[in-house]
């Protein structure tokens, strides 16, 4: 299937992205037209994955700045159609986008996703490279936290090094045999310390959610307690192995 990857131009075009993110997210956090366009005009990126005329996917993304004052893109928004999510659009859609942050003279790119959904984790963190160190919670609310049994938006906040990545991943001998921290849902939070450590999550979170929405809610809550716990002690996400869906953490003291 040939896919072409270019930016957005036309007013269609734009209105084909806020089609494309009612059909996949619905009403609630559809950024319009307006605001894509003038991104796109002052230094930020709306860039399209055409199938054909048809837009198939697309990313938003816009200058932005770190903590510490550094120039940094901030990758805001990636869609695909739900009807080719196994087509490796995505994927097309991130590499050009880094082509056009490089050119940019910019070194880093950050996004959120919620670290519970295993296609999403291989994605950032397996294919693209991107580590983690942060965990937000409950970005896009509800507020209060699970209201009508709608669970909390925690997410991965994501660094992606256009050059070089600040934390290598360990061999394949290490992760091996380093510790798996959550076996059991109930398993009490207690980090060990090791250099290289793996924490678990559910193959299919969003099937969960429709069929099982307690479990998926504990899931939640377990996550986020021991994410925040290996965060605070210093380890670094940088690794995800989607055969048993566990995030390959390393102590950044290590």
């Amino acid at each position: 299937m040939q896919i072409d990857i270019r930016p957005v131009t036309t007013y269609a075009e734009y209105r084909a992205c806020e089609q494309l993110q009612q059909l996949v997210w619905g009403d609630e956090f559809v950024v319009p037209l307006n605001l894509l366009t003038t991104v796109q005009r002052n230094g930020g990126l709306v860039l399209g994955a055409f199938k054909g005329d048809e837009l198939v996917g697309f990313v938003f993304g816009f200058l932005a700045r770190t903590a510490d004052g550094r120039l940094k893109h901030a990758s805001h928004m990636a869609a695909v159609h739900p009807d080719l999510r196994d087509a490796r659009i995505g994927e097309q859609l991130k590499r050009a986008q880094r082509e056009f942050v490089l050119a940019q003279d910019l070194e880093l790119m950050t996004w959120t996703f919620d670290p519970l959904l295993a296609r999403n984790a291989h994605l950032n963190l397996h294919k693209l490279g991107t580590i983690s160190r942060t965990y937000l919670r409950n970005v896009y609310g509800p507020e209060p936290e699970l209201v009508d049994g709608i669970l909390p938006s925690d997410r991965f906040q994501v660094e992606w090094w256009l050059v070089h990545s600040p934390f290598a991943r360990p061999s394949a001998d290490q992760v091996a045999r380093s510790p798996l921290l959550n076996p059991t849902l109930d398993t009490p939070v207690q980090i060990t310390h090791e250099p290289v450590v793996r924490l678990a999550i559910p193959a299919d979170f969003a099937a969960l959610q429709q069929h099982d929405p307690a479990i998926a809610q504990a899931w939640r809550y377990h996550f986020r307690a021991w994410a925040e716990a290996a965060f605070a002690a210093g380890y670094v996400v940088v690794d995800f192995v989607r055969a048993e869906n566990y995030y390959v953490l390393v102590s950044a003291d290590a």
